[in-house]
Protein backbone atom coordinates (compact mmCIF):
# COMPACT_ATOMS: atom_id res chain seq x y z
CA UNK A 1 0.00 0.00 0.00
CA UNK A 2 1.50 3.32 -0.62
CA UNK A 3 0.68 7.09 0.65
CA UNK A 4 1.54 10.42 -0.61
CA UNK A 5 1.68 12.31 2.12
CA UNK A 6 2.47 16.57 2.74
CA UNK A 7 5.86 17.56 3.72
CA UNK A 8 4.42 19.37 6.51
CA UNK A 9 3.42 16.64 8.62
CA UNK A 10 6.46 14.28 7.93
CA UNK A 11 7.82 14.92 11.67
CA UNK A 12 4.90 14.44 12.84
CA UNK A 13 3.99 11.47 11.17
CA UNK A 14 6.83 9.61 9.82
CA UNK A 15 8.05 7.87 13.21
CA UNK A 16 4.37 6.67 13.48
CA UNK A 17 3.42 5.07 9.87
CA UNK A 18 3.37 1.55 9.55
CA UNK A 19 7.02 0.39 8.57
CA UNK A 20 4.90 -1.82 5.81
CA UNK A 21 3.45 0.70 3.97
CA UNK A 22 5.25 2.57 0.95
CA UNK A 23 5.22 6.62 1.62
CA UNK A 24 5.97 9.19 -0.64
CA UNK A 25 5.98 12.90 0.04
CA UNK A 26 5.21 15.71 -1.21
CA UNK A 27 6.19 19.19 -0.93
CA UNK A 28 3.62 21.33 -2.23
CA UNK A 29 0.85 20.98 -5.11
CA UNK A 30 3.35 21.70 -7.79
CA UNK A 31 5.10 18.34 -6.60
CA UNK A 32 2.24 16.90 -5.80
CA UNK A 33 0.90 14.80 -9.21
CA UNK A 34 4.45 13.16 -9.67
CA UNK A 35 4.13 11.76 -6.00
CA UNK A 36 0.61 10.65 -6.00
CA UNK A 37 0.96 8.39 -8.91
CA UNK A 38 0.72 4.63 -8.06
CA UNK A 39 -0.51 6.02 -4.78
CA UNK A 40 -3.94 4.01 -3.19
CA UNK A 41 -4.18 6.93 -0.17
CA UNK A 42 -3.84 10.58 -0.76
CA UNK A 43 -3.77 13.13 2.28
CA UNK A 44 -4.46 16.47 0.65
CA UNK A 45 -2.77 19.88 1.70
CA UNK A 46 -3.51 21.82 -1.25
CA UNK A 47 -6.43 24.44 -1.44
CA UNK A 48 -7.28 25.62 -4.74
CA UNK A 49 -9.39 23.52 -6.77
CA UNK A 50 -7.50 22.96 -10.09
CA UNK A 51 -4.12 22.05 -7.70
CA UNK A 52 -6.33 19.41 -6.80
CA UNK A 53 -8.13 18.00 -9.83
CA UNK A 54 -4.40 17.51 -10.59
CA UNK A 55 -3.35 15.55 -8.07
CA UNK A 56 -6.33 13.48 -8.28
CA UNK A 57 -6.49 12.85 -11.73
CA UNK A 58 -2.67 11.82 -11.41
CA UNK A 59 -3.83 9.34 -8.77
CA UNK A 60 -4.83 6.85 -10.92
CA UNK A 61 -4.89 3.96 -8.23
CA UNK A 62 -6.35 6.33 -5.43
CA UNK A 63 -8.93 4.70 -3.21
CA UNK A 64 -9.19 6.74 -0.40
CA UNK A 65 -8.40 10.83 -0.05
CA UNK A 66 -8.11 12.05 3.31
CA UNK A 67 -8.12 15.86 4.36
CA UNK A 68 -7.73 18.08 7.56
CA UNK A 69 -9.96 21.01 6.69
CA UNK A 70 -13.35 20.45 7.44
CA UNK A 71 -14.99 22.28 4.16
CA UNK A 72 -15.04 20.46 0.80
CA UNK A 73 -16.68 22.98 -0.91
CA UNK A 74 -12.90 23.47 -3.27
CA UNK A 75 -13.29 19.77 -4.19
CA UNK A 76 -14.38 18.67 -7.57
CA UNK A 77 -16.66 16.08 -5.76
CA UNK A 78 -18.32 14.84 -9.19
CA UNK A 79 -14.84 13.66 -9.64
CA UNK A 80 -14.95 11.71 -6.65
CA UNK A 81 -18.14 10.48 -7.18
CA UNK A 82 -17.27 9.08 -10.92
CA UNK A 83 -14.62 7.51 -9.27
CA UNK A 84 -16.22 5.95 -6.22
CA UNK A 85 -13.16 7.37 -4.13
CA UNK A 86 -13.92 7.22 0.20
CA UNK A 87 -13.25 11.45 1.35
CA UNK A 88 -12.62 11.87 4.74
CA UNK A 89 -12.14 15.40 5.84
CA UNK A 90 -11.13 16.79 9.38
CA UNK A 91 -14.58 17.52 10.73
CA UNK A 92 -14.09 18.60 14.51
CA UNK A 93 -10.04 18.74 14.32
CA UNK A 94 -10.37 22.83 14.58
CA UNK A 95 -13.58 22.90 16.88
CA UNK A 96 -11.81 24.95 19.82
CA UNK A 97 -9.76 26.94 18.45
CA UNK A 98 -12.86 27.96 16.03
CA UNK A 99 -15.15 28.11 19.03
CA UNK A 100 -12.77 30.05 21.22
CA UNK A 101 -12.58 32.69 18.40
CA UNK A 102 -16.49 32.76 18.21
CA UNK A 103 -16.09 34.34 22.05
CA UNK A 104 -13.56 36.36 21.50
CA UNK A 105 -15.40 38.42 18.73
CA UNK A 106 -18.63 38.25 21.08
CA UNK A 107 -17.03 39.61 23.96
CA UNK A 108 -14.86 42.17 21.71
CA UNK A 109 -18.36 43.28 20.11
CA UNK A 110 -20.45 43.55 24.25
CA UNK A 111 -17.51 45.13 25.85
CA UNK A 112 -16.43 47.14 22.76
CA UNK A 113 -12.87 46.13 22.82
CA UNK A 114 -12.22 47.71 19.29
CA UNK A 115 -13.16 51.01 20.65
CA UNK A 116 -10.61 50.47 23.59
CA UNK A 117 -7.69 49.35 21.58
CA UNK A 118 -8.18 52.09 19.57
CA UNK A 119 -8.09 54.32 22.14
CA UNK A 120 -4.76 52.78 23.47
CA UNK A 121 -3.18 53.62 19.81
CA UNK A 122 -3.99 57.07 20.53
CA UNK A 123 -2.76 57.32 23.95
CA UNK A 124 -6.29 58.43 25.10
CA UNK A 125 -7.75 57.40 28.66
CA UNK A 126 -11.69 57.42 27.94
CA UNK A 127 -13.52 58.59 30.08
CA UNK A 128 -16.02 56.28 29.88
CA UNK A 129 -16.17 52.51 28.74
CA UNK A 130 -17.37 52.03 25.36
CA UNK A 131 -19.96 49.28 25.92
CA UNK A 132 -21.75 48.01 28.58
CA UNK A 133 -22.73 44.42 27.45
CA UNK A 134 -22.74 41.11 29.25
CA UNK A 135 -22.67 37.51 27.44
CA UNK A 136 -24.72 35.97 30.90
CA UNK A 137 -28.85 35.95 30.34
CA UNK A 138 -28.60 36.45 26.40
CA UNK A 139 -29.63 34.04 24.22
CA UNK A 140 -27.96 32.17 20.88
CA UNK A 141 -29.02 30.79 18.27
CA UNK A 142 -26.11 28.41 16.14
CA UNK A 143 -26.93 27.60 12.58
CA UNK A 144 -24.96 24.08 12.18
CA UNK A 145 -24.67 22.43 15.35
CA UNK A 146 -22.23 19.66 14.88
CA UNK A 147 -18.42 19.90 15.87
CA UNK A 148 -17.65 23.08 15.95
CA UNK A 149 -20.97 24.41 16.37
CA UNK A 150 -21.26 22.20 19.59
CA UNK A 151 -18.44 23.20 21.36
CA UNK A 152 -19.74 26.62 20.63
CA UNK A 153 -22.60 26.11 22.19
CA UNK A 154 -20.56 24.74 25.43
CA UNK A 155 -18.37 27.17 26.14
CA UNK A 156 -21.60 29.66 25.88
CA UNK A 157 -23.20 27.78 28.43
CA UNK A 158 -20.16 28.43 30.33
CA UNK A 159 -21.26 32.12 30.12
CA UNK A 160 -24.67 31.68 31.24
CA UNK A 161 -25.92 32.27 27.79
CA UNK A 162 -29.03 30.02 26.54
CA UNK A 163 -27.78 28.11 23.52
CA UNK A 164 -30.41 26.60 20.47
CA UNK A 165 -28.65 24.75 18.08
CA UNK A 166 -29.82 23.85 14.87
CA UNK A 167 -28.91 21.39 12.89
CA UNK A 168 -30.48 18.62 10.16
CA UNK A 169 -31.66 15.65 12.12
CA UNK A 170 -31.70 17.46 15.87
CA UNK A 171 -31.12 15.01 18.68
CA UNK A 172 -31.16 16.47 22.07
CA UNK A 173 -32.68 19.26 23.83
CA UNK A 174 -32.12 22.63 22.80
CA UNK A 175 -31.78 21.22 19.07
CA UNK A 176 -34.39 22.18 16.14
CA UNK A 177 -34.26 21.09 13.08
CA UNK A 178 -32.33 23.03 10.15
CA UNK A 179 -35.96 24.17 8.05
CA UNK A 180 -36.95 25.87 12.24
CA UNK A 181 -34.69 28.40 12.86
CA UNK A 182 -35.63 31.27 10.11
CA UNK A 183 -39.18 31.75 12.09
CA UNK A 184 -37.51 32.12 15.25
CA UNK A 185 -34.57 34.85 14.24
CA UNK A 186 -36.12 36.98 16.44
CA UNK A 187 -35.85 35.49 19.68
CA UNK A 188 -32.14 35.53 19.50
CA UNK A 189 -29.08 38.03 20.70
CA UNK A 190 -26.66 35.98 18.90
CA UNK A 191 -27.19 34.05 15.10
CA UNK A 192 -23.92 32.13 14.98
CA UNK A 193 -23.25 30.58 11.86
CA UNK A 194 -21.32 27.55 11.98
CA UNK A 195 -22.98 25.37 8.24
CA UNK A 196 -20.98 24.20 5.69
CA UNK A 197 -21.10 26.06 2.54
CA UNK A 198 -23.51 23.88 0.21
CA UNK A 199 -25.88 25.21 -2.58
CA UNK A 200 -28.93 24.96 0.04
CA UNK A 201 -27.17 27.40 2.60
CA UNK A 202 -25.43 29.88 0.45
CA UNK A 203 -26.26 33.06 1.28
CA UNK A 204 -28.77 31.73 4.32
CA UNK A 205 -28.45 35.13 5.88
CA UNK A 206 -29.70 37.72 3.46
CA UNK A 207 -32.14 40.63 3.76
CA UNK A 208 -34.90 38.92 4.79
CA UNK A 209 -33.35 36.97 7.29
CA UNK A 210 -31.27 40.49 8.72
CA UNK A 211 -34.63 42.11 8.91
CA UNK A 212 -36.01 39.49 11.41
CA UNK A 213 -33.46 39.55 13.71
CA UNK A 214 -33.22 42.05 16.50
CA UNK A 215 -32.34 45.40 16.47
CA UNK A 216 -30.06 45.24 19.29
CA UNK A 217 -28.92 41.29 17.82
CA UNK A 218 -25.29 40.41 16.42
CA UNK A 219 -24.21 38.19 13.78
CA UNK A 220 -21.48 36.11 14.07
CA UNK A 221 -19.74 33.64 11.14
CA UNK A 222 -16.66 31.43 11.59
CA UNK A 223 -17.85 29.51 8.49
CA UNK A 224 -17.77 30.11 5.25
CA UNK A 225 -18.12 33.92 3.92
CA UNK A 226 -20.68 32.51 1.09
CA UNK A 227 -23.30 31.78 3.79
CA UNK A 228 -23.97 35.51 4.03
CA UNK A 229 -25.23 37.99 1.80
CA UNK A 230 -22.49 40.61 2.60
CA UNK A 231 -24.59 43.22 0.65
CA UNK A 232 -27.05 42.91 2.71
CA UNK A 233 -25.17 42.56 5.87
CA UNK A 234 -23.40 46.00 5.28
CA UNK A 235 -26.62 47.41 4.55
CA UNK A 236 -28.40 46.36 7.83
CA UNK A 237 -24.70 47.47 10.07
CA UNK A 238 -24.59 51.07 8.78
CA UNK A 239 -28.61 51.55 8.98
CA UNK A 240 -28.56 49.83 12.69
CA UNK A 241 -31.51 46.79 11.92
CA UNK A 242 -28.94 45.16 14.08
CA UNK A 243 -26.42 46.09 16.25
CA UNK A 244 -23.22 43.97 14.80
CA UNK A 245 -21.37 41.37 13.40
CA UNK A 246 -17.93 38.99 13.94
CA UNK A 247 -17.11 37.88 10.63
CA UNK A 248 -13.78 35.58 10.88
CA UNK A 249 -14.69 34.46 6.94
CA UNK A 250 -15.60 36.59 4.13
CA UNK A 251 -16.89 35.85 0.25
CA UNK A 252 -13.67 36.94 -1.21
CA UNK A 253 -10.72 36.35 0.51
CA UNK A 254 -8.46 37.88 0.82
CA UNK A 255 -10.90 40.76 1.31
CA UNK A 256 -10.98 43.84 -1.17
CA UNK A 257 -9.40 47.24 -0.10
CA UNK A 258 -12.58 48.43 -1.89
CA UNK A 259 -15.19 46.55 0.78
CA UNK A 260 -17.74 48.59 2.35
CA UNK A 261 -16.66 45.71 5.73
CA UNK A 262 -13.69 47.44 6.18
CA UNK A 263 -15.19 50.68 7.46
CA UNK A 264 -18.42 49.41 9.37
CA UNK A 265 -17.42 50.82 13.03
CA UNK A 266 -19.79 48.06 14.53
CA UNK A 267 -18.02 45.44 12.55
CA UNK A 268 -15.18 42.78 14.12
CA UNK A 269 -12.97 41.43 11.34
CA UNK A 270 -10.09 39.05 11.35
CA UNK A 271 -8.67 37.39 8.33
CA UNK A 272 -9.98 33.61 8.56
CA UNK A 273 -7.54 32.70 11.53
CA UNK A 274 -10.04 30.93 13.68
CA UNK A 275 -8.73 27.83 12.48
CA UNK A 276 -5.37 28.57 13.89
CA UNK A 277 -3.83 26.70 16.63
CA UNK A 278 -0.24 24.56 16.97
CA UNK A 279 -2.46 21.84 18.84
CA UNK A 280 -4.22 20.88 15.00
CA UNK A 281 -1.39 18.94 13.16
CA UNK A 282 -0.96 16.70 16.30
CA UNK A 283 -4.91 15.94 15.77
CA UNK A 284 -4.60 15.55 12.41
CA UNK A 285 -2.07 13.01 12.49
CA UNK A 286 -3.65 11.46 15.18
CA UNK A 287 -7.08 10.98 13.32
CA UNK A 288 -5.15 10.23 9.81
CA UNK A 289 -3.15 7.29 11.74
CA UNK A 290 -6.45 6.16 13.41
CA UNK A 291 -8.15 6.10 9.71
CA UNK A 292 -5.28 4.32 8.65
CA UNK A 293 -5.58 1.41 10.82
CA UNK A 294 -9.20 1.05 10.11
CA UNK A 295 -8.44 1.30 6.28
CA UNK A 296 -6.23 -1.15 6.39
CA UNK A 297 -8.32 -3.42 8.10
CA UNK A 298 -11.12 -2.70 6.29
CA UNK A 299 -13.46 -0.89 8.85
CA UNK A 300 -15.14 1.75 8.39
CA UNK A 301 -13.04 5.23 8.64
CA UNK A 302 -14.19 8.60 10.69
CA UNK A 303 -15.38 11.80 9.43
CA UNK A 304 -16.39 10.33 5.58
CA UNK A 305 -17.74 13.17 4.04
CA UNK A 306 -21.35 12.57 1.74
CA UNK A 307 -20.33 13.43 -1.64
CA UNK A 308 -23.72 14.11 -2.91
CA UNK A 309 -24.65 16.11 0.05
CA UNK A 310 -21.26 18.29 0.32
CA UNK A 311 -20.18 17.34 3.85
Amino acid sequence: MKLALPERFRAEMEPRLPPEVEVAWYADAKSAPAVVRGADVLWLNMWERAQIQAALEAGDSLRWVSMHGAGVESLPLDLLRERGLTLTNGAGLHAIPIAEYALLGMLALAKGFPALVRAQDRKEWLDAPPAFGELQGTKALIVGYGGIGSAIGERLRAFGVEVVGARRHPAAVGEIGAGAWRDRLGEFDWVILASPLTESTRAQIGAAELSAMKPTAVLVNVARGGLIDETALAGALREGSIAGAYLDVTSEEPLPSESPLWTLPNLVLTPHSSWASQRVMARAADLFLDNLDRFRAGRPLRNVVDLQEGY
